[in-house]
């Protein structure tokens, strides 16, 4: 026999009747003492409904923006630069300070890789 009682709403809304599903037990009943489980310590998770999934027929959140917005082609701002290259040229500076640690047999071997990695660049 299905739990929760007879089933109401309106599609891509949640259902009133079944508030256990996105609700917090009672604290009291769950704790050690009553013979349930002991509320954790940490945050209560984060509930995500139905209707705050977006869809494909929802409207745009970017009404002014072309659909080719980040491409090569078409209408719109074009692909964002790649400043990793000169990122890592701006790294090479702090070589020095890690070359000491290289010789460490506790440096674990990404940081030798990095080193390596910038070096090269």
């Amino acid at each position: 026999m299905p739990r929760g009682g007879k089933r109401e709403g309106t599609p891509g809304k949640g259902y009133s009747n079944r508030t256990d599903l996105t609700s917090q037990y009672n604290q009291a009943e769950n704790t050690a003492a009553t013979g349930g489980i002991a509320p954790s310590a940490g945050p209560p998770p984060l509930t995500q409904y139905p209707e705050d999934t977006p869809n494909l027929s929802a409207p745009t959140n970017f009404p002014n923006e072309p659909i080719t917005a980040g491409l090569n082609a078409g209408p719109g701002a074009g692909p964002s630069t790649d400043t990793r290259p000169q990122e890592t040229a701006n790294l090479k500076m702090y070589l020095p300070l890690i070359a000491p640690y290289l010789d460490r047999p506790e440096t674990p071997d990404s940081v030798r890789t990095l080193f390596r990695y910038i070096r090269g660049a």
